[in-house]
């Protein structure tokens, strides 16, 4: 009787404790069109993270620079679907190169419906505008070098 009541305790004790983490905010990925799209067209903020070095650089061998071993990311704020298969978004941010010289990034990305990814970076003078360095074209698969993430939470 007394190992039934604590068979008992621990099932109460175990199914507490999951419905508490699924109350929780957790982060989710998001790694397809489709869920990707259902997300931004809810109105969920999803954050994009990229990681250039997991994605091929298909850029010409001559103009390919060297894939610095870095992963970043941002909330997608303004996004479009275009011809309905594909979902396009940008973002732009100052930084600083190796040389200590400023520089404006442009990053466009365009999700295609097969669970891929193109990504173009560009380096911009941010004062003149003028590309700096010529521009970087990755192509990714969706879950590898782009990926996104959203945090789910229980609505009132």
């Amino acid at each position: 009787m007394l190992n039934r009541f604590a068979i008992v305790l621990v099932a109460a004790g175990a199914a507490t404790s999951l419905a508490a983490t699924a109350a929780s905010p957790q982060p989710d990925n998001v790694n397809s069109y489709r869920q990707l799209r259902a997300r931004l067209f809810a109105g969920v903020t999803v954050t994009a993270i990229f990681s250039p070095n997991q994605c091929r650089n298909a850029q010409p061998a001559q103009a390919t620079a060297t894939v610095p071993t870095v992963s970043g990311g941002f909330a997608i704020r303004d996004f479009m679907e275009v011809g309905g298969n594909t979902l396009a978004f940008a973002n732009q941010h100052l930084t600083v190169q190796p040389s200590g010289s400023p520089v404006l990034e442009l990053i466009q990305y365009r999700v295609m419906q097969d669970e891929s990814a193109t990504v173009t970076v560009r380096s911009l003078s941010p004062t003149t505008y003028q590309p700096v360095a010529p521009a970087q074209v990755f192509q990714c698969t969706l879950g590898d070098g782009l990926r996104f993430a959203y945090a789910s939470r229980e609505r009132d």
